[in-house]
């Protein structure tokens, strides 16, 4: 079954400033095994990132027969500065068997300066 979940990346101190040109990484959290990359994007001039994926891509073991609840994925982010280093990451915040269609991600002015997140357009 094919998926679909936008990812928004925004300046936290000022929410309608997005952060476009930058790297994202979108992951399943599993408890029992290695977590599941789902895809990887770079956002776009409104800072977001559309992310395609298969359920077979993070289904295993942990999951449960694909028309149950627990078969959603729990969807984090990672986020990467132009040397692929993380600069953020939303495993945390994590919400177990959800599918969201929007995850907006909080960066912190600090972490943009920082890591040269603002990209001049």
């Amino acid at each position: 079954m094919l998926l679909t979940t936008r990812v928004r990346l925004v300046v936290a101190e000022s929410p309608t400033t997005a952060l476009p040109g930058v790297k994202v990484n979108l992951y399943d959290r599993d408890l029992n095994d290695q977590d599941d990359l789902l895809a990887t994007g770079v956002s776009d001039e409104q800072g977001e990132i559309l992310f395609s994926y298969n359920s077979e891509t993070y289904t295993d073991a942990e999951d449960q027969e694909l028309w149950r609840l627990e078969s959603l994925p729990d969807l984090y982010v990672k986020v990467y500065d132009a040397h692929d280093k993380i600069v953020l990451s939303t495993l945390s915040e994590t919400q177990t068997d959800k599918l969201p269609k929007l995850i907006t991600v909080l960066v912190s002015q600090a972490l943009v300066d920082q890591h040269g997140l603002m990209h001049d357009s």
